[in-house]
């Protein structure tokens, strides 16, 4: 891995700190739903809409996240990012304008994508070399984690102390706010004005890449397949399991809450730091999510089967966030092994990253419905195995991904190694 000094370090902590704090802001009314309900005075609709406001916005940025980092630096857009969300938080924390804070979710879908997403994948991607990829990328993953964590615990403490749910919310607020400003100074100081380039990048500086060359790349989209189901397996590990082991299980719901934790933090933390050792061991990294699919599989079929063994089925689901989440911290790393060259990253991530988070849209009310369904029907498990036989599906079709995958890393390879051949795009 491309030798970490203090600055490189200072690099990474503050691409890795800008996305946790991006991603936990506006976030914050899925870990304190009732306390930010309660300080707002909103509606359940409401808490739903503010919800829509930043996922839909973040859905179009995507593209445009690609084309800003392929065009502007990326002390400049960490700046922006960073002094954008220092300025809106400060905006969430005093408003009581329902409407304005419509507004204020918007600007973080924006400042979060736009400004922030691609120039993130492409500053990380660049701090290591091709053979520590995983590494890397799981190494920003679990310290993601370590910052919400942090920020996630002290805006606890706030709100514990705060005499009403409003005080708390405008003061944890306004300490998210800080943080970011900190992190803002922290980029000033130490974002070099020119990107960092990847230690083992032989490719010219001047090679422009368009839309069309991100079209006709393989890779490309052999990288959104092997990602998308991924993501998926991430989606249904993460926001169902705990609530699977309160409605089928029947355990109660703080120590569902308590599993919810270990499943966000510790599991997060852990995969991110595991899962970037264990792929970089893989020569070809199409093999490793091969092996995690089949994983999932395997998992996902024993528990569908062990319902009636509470304590096996409860490391079942552990077990499967913990397979979902290693591949969620690493899948950026395989745009190497899928050719798709460096220069390439910032308007490729985009377009990826586009069409992987469509399923967002999607699967939500889909899967909502069968389990309304299957609980007026009396057997709300059975919703939860329909949820699970998806899961399954799409890890298998994510092995023939991971295969494809394998494939081209390995024709890439003869390619290379053939002085005649003409490399494709």
């Amino acid at each position: 891995m491309k030798k970490f000094t203090f600055k490189t370090f200072m690099i990474f902590l503050i691409l890795s700190a800008s996305v946790a704090l991006a991603y936990q802001i506006p976030y914050l009314r899925y870990t304190f739903y009732d306390q930010f309900a309660a300080a707002y005075q909103l509606t359940n609709v409401q808490v739903g809409l503010t919800a829509s406001a930043v996922s839909f916005t973040s859905t179009l940025c995507y593209p445009i996240g690609g084309i800003f980092a392929d065009r502007f630096s990326l002390r400049s857009l960490i700046l922006i990012t960073l002094g954008g969300f220092t300025i809106v938080t400060v905006a969430f924390a005093m408003t009581t304008s329902f409407i304005l804070m419509m507004i204020i979710h918007v600007l973080f879908g924006f400042f979060g994508i736009a400004t922030l997403w691609s120039a993130y994948l492409n500053g990380i991607r660049n701090l290591a070399d091709e053979d520590n990829q995983s590494k890397i990328f799981g190494s920003s993953e679990a310290t993601r984690g370590i910052i919400q964590t942090i920020v996630g615990f002290a805006f606890l403490g706030i709100l514990g102390v705060a005499s009403t749910p409003a005080d708390g919310f405008k003061y944890g607020l306004l300490f998210s706010a800080a943080v970011c400003g900190i992190f803002f100074v922290l980029a000033f100081i130490y974002l070099p004005k020119e990107n960092p380039k990847a230690p083992d990048s032989d490719e010219a500086s001047d090679v422009q890449y368009t839309f069309g060359d991100i079209i006709k790349n393989k890779g490309v989209w052999i990288t959104i397949m092997v990602l998308m189901c991924a993501y998926l397996s991430w989606t249904i590990g993460n926001n169902y399991m705990t609530t699977y082991t309160v409605q089928v299980l029947q355990i109660s719901q703080n120590t569902a809450s308590m599993l919810g934790i270990i499943r966000s933090y510790i599991i997060v933390l852990l995969a991110g730091f595991i899962g970037g050792i264990v792929l970089d061991k893989f020569t070809y990294k199409g093999k490793g999510f091969i092996l995690f699919f089949i994983l999932v599989v395997a998992v996902t079929v024993a528990l569908t089967a062990s319902s009636s063994m509470v304590g096996l089925s409860i490391v079942l689901t552990l077990v499967i966030a913990f397979i979902a989440n290693v591949m969620k911290s690493t899948y950026w790393s395989i745009m190497d092994q899928a050719g798709i060259p460096l220069g390439m990253t910032a308007l490729a991530t985009g377009v990826i990253s586009f069409i992987i988070f469509v399923p967002d849209f999607l699967i939500g009310p889909i899967f909502g419905k069968w389990l309304d369904d299957a609980a007026a029907a009396g057997n709300i498990a059975n919703g939860f195995n329909r949820i699970f036989i998806f899961l399954i599906v799409a890890s298998i079709v994510g092995v023939i991904s991971a295969y494809l995958l394998l494939r081209r890393t390995k024709e890439l390879e003869n390619q290379k190694n053939t002085p005649q051949s003409i490399p494709e795009p």
